[in-house]
């Protein structure tokens, strides 16, 4: 009986050692984990709104012009088309290319930055920090003009700083896309009234807007900012961060009016107002296609 067991187990364990020999040796470095986490949280739209705002509001000498970025894969994970509109400069975009690679003899991520097809930047070297990475140039590297000196990457937000002057440091946040629809008058309350509705209008939660002219040749216009508060607005009060949209109009006389706003939790997919003449409706996934749930 002993020796028929033997004869049992001898197969099986000739089975097992092919996988046990071929599991050795797979552990990557530290460093090339981390190019796929940059590589997958790098992309996206972003935008300086709530910085540019709270300069203004703050009466900072030098307050930040608005910018926004486009980071977008280009031919593969690895490479990334980059576009920044900055609105001080009359909407000139400027495009980068960056490019991640494994640097095992720094045991870092690094990243090349070309900015055209005869100049490239100094490269920049990332580094994982507490939830966040953080990629610098060699002290002995000049870097170009526009091209990032550091950059600082978390789930929510890229800072971006060009230069020791700081207001070409730019604090960006990660946009959400959203899709809204508005409806004139805004019935409500199962009313059976005719109304008319402007849908397909787009835009992002960085301070984005979108417009629409009414039959009744009026435009108005709809922005949604997430309100990042870097302050309180009164005293011995914690204020907190907002998922606001506001209803807008381009008066005659070259003016916005500002009708309304409304405000939620800064993570909410969609937001609507109701200012009876008029609703709007914002969100990340439509009615149409979100699943039903009790």
């Amino acid at each position: 009986m002993r020796y028929v067991i033997k004869e049992a187990v001898l197969p099986i364990i000739a089975l097992i050692l092919p996988a046990l020999t071929m599991a050795q040796g797979q552990d990557s470095s530290t460093w090339a984990r981390d190019q796929q986490v940059i590589a997958t949280m790098l992309t996206g739209i972003y935008s300086n709104a709530n910085q540019a705002y709270f300069d203004k509001r703050g009466k900072i000498k030098n307050p930040h012009a608005r910018r926004d970025v486009s980071i977008t894969s280009d031919k593969s994970a690895n490479h990334f088309l980059v576009k920044t509109i900055a609105s001080n400069d009359e909407k000139k975009e400027i495009t980068q290319k960056w490019q991640l690679f494994t640097d095992n003899s720094r045991g870092m991520v690094g990243m090349r930055v070309i900015l055209d097809s005869d100049n490239n930047a100094c490269p920049l070297f990332w580094r994982r920090e507490a939830a966040q990475f953080r990629a610098t140039i060699s002290e002995d590297c000049s870097q170009e003009e526009n091209a990032p000196v550091s950059l600082t990457l978390s789930k929510q937000q890229l800072w971006w700083d060009t230069t020791a002057n700081t207001a070409n440091n730019f604090k960006l946040h990660r946009a959400r896309s959203f899709t809204c629809y508005a409806d004139i008058p805004g019935v409500g309350g199962g009313r059976d009234e005719p109304y008319k509705r402007y849908d397909g209008l787009t835009l992002h939660d960085q301070g984005d807007e979108a417009w629409f002219n009414t039959k009744e040749n009026r435009t108005l216009g709809v922005r949604l900012f997430l309100v990042d508060w870097p302050i309180n607005n009164y005293t011995g009060y914690f204020t907190r961060d907002s998922l606001v949209i506001y209803i807008m109009e381009k008066m005659s006389t070259g003016t916005i009016k500002e009708h309304g706003y409304a405000f939620t939790v800064p993570e909410a997919n969609r937001v609507g107002i109701n200012l009876k003449w008029m609703l709007a409706s914002c969100f990340m996934v439509s009615g149409q296609k979100d699943t039903p749930s009790m």
